[in-house]
């Protein structure tokens, strides 16, 4: 008989604020996922592509290059992951950003409001772990 391991998922913050991404991958490592934070949006791809994150949790504001921005370059990437949007952007700039991505065809389930309600991101990443570990 064999054991199956369960495979750990990978996280990757994408924030050009360095503490909130240390943050998110704080509480993503304690939800036992692989994660990495980058402040520099501009290599997102090139990092995106090496990492393979299962999941980004990306800024919606960040110098040289914006969420909208970004969703164009992994949809062209062809980026197969899920991402979910932190932002101190108002609900209505979040929900319609996240809409956006959706329509690329990108997989955009969850938008969080900066501050960061640290419960709540811990809450998601444990019940959306199984569906990425599978």
């Amino acid at each position: 008989m064999t054991d199956s391991v369960e495979r750990i998922p990978k996280l990757m913050a994408v924030d050009d604020d360095v503490a909130s991404a240390e943050l998110i991958v704080r509480i993503a490592e304690r939800c036992d996922y692989e994660a990495f934070a980058t402040s520099d949006p501009r290599g997102v791809i090139a990092l995106a592509k090496t990492l393979k994150p299962d999941l980004l949790a990306v800024d919606i504001c960040m110098p040289n290059i914006d969420a909208s921005s970004l969703f164009v370059l992994l949809k062209e990437a062809e980026f197969t992951g899920t991402i979910i949007l932190v932002s101190g952007q108002d609900q209505q700039v979040l929900n319609s950003t996240a809409a956006y991505g959706r329509s690329l065809g990108l997989d955009v389930p969850y938008v969080l409001q900066k501050p960061l309600p640290i419960a709540e991101l811990r809450s998601f990443l444990s019940e959306y772990r199984p569906k990425l570990a599978a």
